[in-house]
């Protein structure tokens, strides 16, 4: 495509952060996916230069010989290898793939390539094949995802060309994850292997579900009546709904535990009992509540040296 300015692109100052790119990146991606609008076909030319500007201004090295070579940046500047993706605590997973459709946010950077050659003979050197640049993305899943494994589809563009995936989500992956895909990357220039595609995993925020580790956090409420006097109440889970019991005189704040309940292998699932007090009582209400206050033995501020 004819020379764009990269910054002006993203929306951002030269002087922008790495924070403010990804969030001016995620911003625009969103909006301008083809998907979005597939009547509207110049939405399929803006994600491909926002990405392209991306990969630039993402990446230190290349940011700083776009910044001091320009447009022909590529051109000018000598044949460099580039970091690859970090390796880190996460999780990783190596996975098949096949054709779908769907969006996610792709974050890109390069991979390590090496450019030493091998002797073929006393008298001259040859280059050796190397394996072409892997791609890092950002895949979002949501937490039922995460719980029974799922096939995602996926969307993106790679070197100015459009391509679709299907990736499998494992049962209990983490937040952090990496899943590999082999020969997903960018093509070799010298006759190797394609790169990889790695996908960290994001694992969008639950309505109502915590999760710590293997095991999910759920506010289970309750009335005054069911704490008191005792029930069986339906609660959710990711399996579907469960019966729970709630034993007679259960205090505010109470946590009952469901065994086997959370995500694979082994998470189990915690409800904290939260009791809902009567709004707007009614007249009788009002009566009942007085006799029981009357009744009532209890010292709730005996521990603050008050009866």
């Amino acid at each position: 495509m004819e020379y764009k300015d990269y910054y002006q692109v993203l929306g951002v100052p030269r002087d922008a952060d790495e924070k403010s790119i990804r969030r001016a990146y995620r911003d625009l991606a969103r909006k301008c996916h083809p998907d979005t609008n597939r009547q509207d076909k110049s939405l399929e030319e803006k994600f491909r230069q926002i990405n392209e500007a991306y990969q630039v201004l993402s990446n230190a090295d290349k940011r700083a010989k776009y910044n001091q070579l320009g447009a022909n940046w590529e051109q000018l500047s000598q044949q460099t290898a580039y970091p690859g993706p970090q390796q880190g605590n996460w999780q990783q997973f190596d996975v098949g793939q096949s054709d779908f459709s769907d969006f996610f946010r792709a974050f890109f950077s390069e991979n390590a390539e090496s450019s030493g050659y091998s002797a073929a003979s006393t008298r001259r050197r040859s280059p050796r094949k190397r394996k072409g640049e892997d791609v890092d993305a950002v895949v979002e899943i949501s937490l039922e995802e995460a719980f029974n494994g799922s096939l995602r589809p996926i969307s993106f563009i790679l070197g100015g060309t459009a391509r679709t995936l299907e990736v499998k989500i494992p049962a209990g992956v983490e937040e952090g994850a990496r899943i590999r895909l082999r020969g997903q990357g960018y093509p070799s220039t010298s006759g190797g292997e394609p790169g990889d595609l790695y996908l960290m995993v994001r694992i969008a925020p639950h309505p109502y579900f915590e999760r710590k580790g293997l095991d999910l956090f759920l506010d289970l409420p309750v009335t005054l009546g069911e704490a008191m006097l005792g029930a069986k109440v339906e609660a959710p889970s990711l399996k579907g709904p469960v019966m729970v019991t709630i034993p007679a005189e259960t205090q505010n704040g109470v946590t009952i535990r469901l065994r086997g309940l959370g995500l694979p292998p082994g998470g189990d699932q915690y409800l904290k009992v939260k009791v809902v007090l009567p709004q707007e009582i009614t007249s009788q209400e009002k009566k009942l509540f007085q006799e029981l206050k009357a009744l009532d033995r209890t010292q709730p501020r005996s521990c603050l040296g008050q009866s």
